[in-house]
């Protein structure tokens, strides 16, 4: 993993949405109002995010800043009954590098990353319905 690039965040303002638990693939994995929120407040601070979709093991919000592509990965709390708390969002990239066929050699994407996550964090940060956003080197459940 790429040091310090997951995120954990606690909060109440990302209930279950109504149908959800007919889109998830994955009992209790919810997430569909944390890719929303995203989707409307990411662009405000150059982050892109196209589109986001249900997988089986949670969601997935694809991001754009400048020529560099990846998604988030989100993950609610595994344990929480009724609506969850704490989310866990991780890159999809957690290597720092990987092979461009462009360049046909291996490109350090660790600091596009660093710098995705960061604005994320940020984002979080400044919500005061977020009560925590915290850093980890791996997934925090």
């Amino acid at each position: 993993m790429i040091s310090q690039s997951c995120l954990l965040i606690e909060s109440k303002k990302f209930p279950i949405q109504p149908g959800e638990d007919q889109e998830i693939t994955n009992e209790r994995m919810y997430g569909k109002a944390l890719c929303t929120y995203l989707q409307e407040h990411l662009p405000r601070a150059g982050v892109n995010v196209p589109f986001f979709c249900n997988e089986d093991w949670g969601w997935w919000l694809e991001v754009e800043r400048g020529d560099f592509k990846m998604a988030l990965c989100i993950y609610s709390d595994p344990e929480a009954e009724g609506n969850p708390e704490k989310y866990a969002l991780m890159p999809s990239i957690d290597k720092e590098t990987k092979w461009s066929w462009s360049r046909f050699r291996r490109v350090d994407v660790s600091k596009d990353v660093s710098a995705v996550m960061d604005i994320v964090e940020r984002t979080f940060a400044s919500d005061k319905d977020v009560s925590a956003v915290t850093r980890h080197d791996d997934f925090p459940f």
